[in-house]
């Protein structure tokens, strides 16, 4: 009877461990896995909704593209990626036909690299600086005056001394005080930027009509050169060329006296 005892704990000791092996060899592994499954396929999940959230963006973006091409055109007319001064000459007689002055003269100058603007700090007041004393009062002692802040110009990394220059630009007319001013606005709503730093008049000589004036405006147009070229010329080993103009370009009116002028220089991109 003990024996038959002993022979059925065995056995229930036996199925016991076989049971608990088996779940240690082949359920633990496989429930192991299939944990790890589930977390991959979290994973995949969140990187496919990700990845539809950005392709929802790209094809709103997308729509936009016919927009930014017009306007990414405007601005390369505006600062080009060369000098082309022959077609902005030719620019400048049509404007001043359309605005009826006669030019007499434009002046190319050499090319000048951009440079960063400075932010100046604001001038503090000196030390030991006398400060009249106002007469005793009751009133509430008056605080001190806040010192004004530098103005920030607005700066670009990209934008170097490298890849952006400044062609000085002197432009000398002949008209009437309306037509001229006609001319400068146009001058400053072009297509191509033109930044006005001055501008001087006088009474033009007698021949030339009565209330006519010479004005002589001096500005800059800009070229930016593009950094694909850029990249380009420097992954085949040669240099991207400056847009510098030949120093100090002159032309000069026609003999006819039609606004057209005649370059008597050719400036060199």
């Amino acid at each position: 009877m003990q024996s038959h005892r002993i022979i059925s704990g065995l056995t229930i000791l036996m199925m016991v461990v076989l049971v608990a092996a088996g779940y240690l060899l082949v359920a633990q592994p496989q429930l192991a896995a299939a944990s790890t499954a589930n977390e991959s396929l979290t994973t995949v999940n969140g990187q496919i909704a990700s990845s539809q959230a950005t392709i929802a963006r790209l094809k709103i973006e997308q729509k936009k593209l016919p927009s930014l091409k017009s306007q990414l055109a405007k601005l390369r007319h505006s600062i080009p990626g060369e000098a082309d001064i022959s077609a902005y000459i030719d620019a400048l007689n049509a404007l001043a036909s359309s605005a009826g002055v006669s030019i007499t003269a434009i002046k190319v100058d050499n090319a000048v690299a951009y440079t960063p603007p400075v932010v100046l700090a604001p001038v503090a007041p000196a030390a030991g600086a006398a400060t009249p004393s106002p007469a005793p009062s009751t009133s509430a002692a008056p605080t001190a005056p806040v010192a004004p802040t530098a103005w920030a110009p607005t700066t670009d990394p990209l934008i170097t001394a490298a890849n952006f220059v400044a062609i000085p630009v002197s432009i000398t007319t002949t008209g009437a005080w309306p037509a001229t001013q006609a001319f400068i606005s146009g001058l400053q709503k072009g297509a191509r930027l033109y930044l006005v730093t001055g501008i001087q008049t006088s009474v033009a000589s007698a021949d030339t009509g009565a209330g006519s004036i010479t004005a002589v405006i001096q500005g800059y147009v800009y070229v930016l050169l593009d950094p694909k070229g850029t990249a380009l010329a420097e992954k085949d080993g040669t240099s991207s060329p400056t847009p510098t103009p030949t120093p100090t370009v002159s032309v000069s009116p026609n003999p006819s006296g039609s606004s057209t002028p005649t370059p008597t220089t050719s400036p060199t991109p």
